[in-house]
């Protein structure tokens, strides 16, 4: 499973147990760190899930800002929650790249905003599975 988070959604994307296929799942609304991991847990359950690939949004000059920061939290706490590993996998611009991939399909931008965390996530779990976690 791989997870782009923000500060108001979580794209998540799950791949199959041969790890050929990527698929966009849901974006979840963030609402507390309970609720938020209570449904992860579900997604986890519901998939058999065995590690998670989370995006870290590092800085254009390869240094981590406070939302990197935030994300390495929000996984440590989603591990002791969870008891499966997080690893971590630059996201710097999969946000972008999935909004360009949408905007064919999707010209109201509020139609690709409810799938743009999914996809980014989809993105991470791609590279993830190509390249591996970063070092």
């Amino acid at each position: 499973m791989a997870l782009d988070v923000g500060n108001r959604r979580i794209g998540v994307a799950v791949t199959d147990a041969r790890r050929q296929f990527v698929l966009p799942r849901e974006t979840l609304e963030r609402v507390s760190a309970d609720a938020d991991a209570r449904a992860l847990k579900k997604i986890v359950e519901e998939d058999g899930v065995r590690w998670i690939a989370v995006g870290l949004p590092i800085n254009v000059d390869g240094t981590e800002g406070p939302q990197a920061h935030a994300s390495r939290a929000f996984a440590a706490d989603l591990t002791a929650r969870t008891g499966l590993p997080c690893l971590f996998v630059d996201e710097r611009y999969t946000s972008i790249e999935a909004d360009e991939a949408l905007r064919e399909r999707f010209r109201d931008w509020r139609d690709r905003k409810a799938r743009v965390d999914r996809g980014a996530a989809a993105l991470i779990l791609r590279t993830y599975l190509e390249h591996g976690p970063m070092p």
